[in-house]
């Protein structure tokens, strides 16, 4: 599926085909996403352990993630480099428009660590930001993008200095610093109560029940860093996770209202291990401020003990407004992986000519 219409694609199609110096590597378009698939999670998996990042994809998870992309049009969105018939490295890009009023051009490098300093990456990126560029090309010639302001952003693990200083010397500039958290044991996990009023339900695996959850999830943080509306597929893709089970999920209401939720999951490793984590925390603007969010933790904490876990993680974005490292470090995570966005402004006198218009 495609967001951007039939876009010319000179001169990016030019840096995205044959080898370009670089001994022993390959660069095509992905022709057939579905066949790829494989080889791209192995590619981004052992660069993620390279550079320690510890939280780990399922393939099943990866290739539902990938299936649902809703802006992404493979055959000109996915470059892929290949050394000895196997992917050793991709670029991704699409677009998004955040609920703060930010249109962003987003792209993604992944390279295995032993084929990088080769000049894969500065390839990636510079493949990258022609094809965003196409795209907003298509978006400009349509009024698209009315009183948006406009950026090349990306992110790379703290772990790829490689990457980091790409990115710099190309002009980016970080913006914003994110963790993956672990509470290293489920022991002496304290009792904290409900605020008055609410309580916990279960949530039937049922469309409805699981549409009205995700949109009280979407709801919570339209107010973050980088959130974006509810759409279907963005729903066809969290009802898709393999991982997906509401058993596991504390949601609380007031009445008839979601006030606030942990979605927990029990997620498999690459290496068959299963792992405790705090997908989502969120509490909706009227419940906040109430200790919700404490007592959801804690009782998800006890609920994964009693699954068999003995460690829990969660993401947190380092800058969140509402103070959510203090929270989850008082409830004992630490911060274990971390990685950074960055962004520079579009050019928008770049932008090469296009006739045609958006679909």
């Amino acid at each position: 599926m495609s967001a951007t219409g039939t876009i010319p694609t000179t001169r990016g199609a030019a840096l995205a085909t044959g080898s370009d110096g670089i001994a022993g590597v390959a660069f095509r378009m992905s022709a057939d996403l579905e066949a790829d698939l494989a080889g791209l999670f192995a590619a981004q998996d052992i660069a993620r352990v390279a550079d320690g990042e510890v939280e780990r994809h399922s393939f099943e998870g990866f290739a539902n993630y990938y299936r649902h992309l809703e802006r992404f049009d493979p055959p000109r969105d996915l470059l892929i480099a290949e050394a000895d018939g196997r992917i050793v490295g991709y670029s991704r890009v699409e677009w998004t428009d955040s609920t703060d009023g930010e249109r962003w051009y987003e792209a993604i490098g992944v390279v295995e660590p032993a084929w990088r300093g080769r000049g894969i990456g500065a390839r990636f990126l510079a493949w990258s930001e022609q094809r965003r560029l196409e795209i907003a090309a298509g978006h400009a010639v349509a009024g698209a993008a009315p009183d948006r302001a406009r950026a090349f952003t990306t992110f790379v693990f703290d772990g790829d200095t490689g990457g980091r200083r790409l990115l710099e010397a190309a002009g980016y500039v970080a913006f914003r610093r994110f963790a993956t958290m672990r509470r290293p044991d489920l022991d002496d996990v304290p009792e904290v109560p409900l605020p008055a009023g609410l309580e916990i339900r279960p949530v039937p695996l049922e469309t409805t029940a699981l549409r009205r959850v995700f949109d009280a999830d979407v709801e919570a943080f339209r107010d973050h860093f980088g959130s974006s509306e509810s759409t279907d597929e963005r729903f066809a893709s969290f009802v898709g996770e393999p991982d997906l089970d509401p058993a596991l999920w504390l949601v609380a209401f007031d009445g008839p209202e979601v006030a606030g939720a942990v979605l927990n999951g029990i997620h498999v490793s690459p290496d068959g291990e299963r792992e405790g984590w705090l997908d989502s925390i969120f509490t909706r603007r009227p419940w906040r401020q109430r200790g919700l969010a404490r007592a959801l933790i804690a009782r998800s904490l006890v609920l994964l003990r009693d699954r068999g876990l003995t460690a829990a993680s969660l993401g947190v974005d380092l800058q969140n407004p509402n103070q959510a490292l203090a929270l989850y470090e008082s409830c004992g995570f630490l911060p274990v992986s971390s990685a950074t966005a960055y962004r520079k402004p579009l050019p928008a006198a770049s932008l090469p000519e296009s006739q045609e218009v958006p679909r």
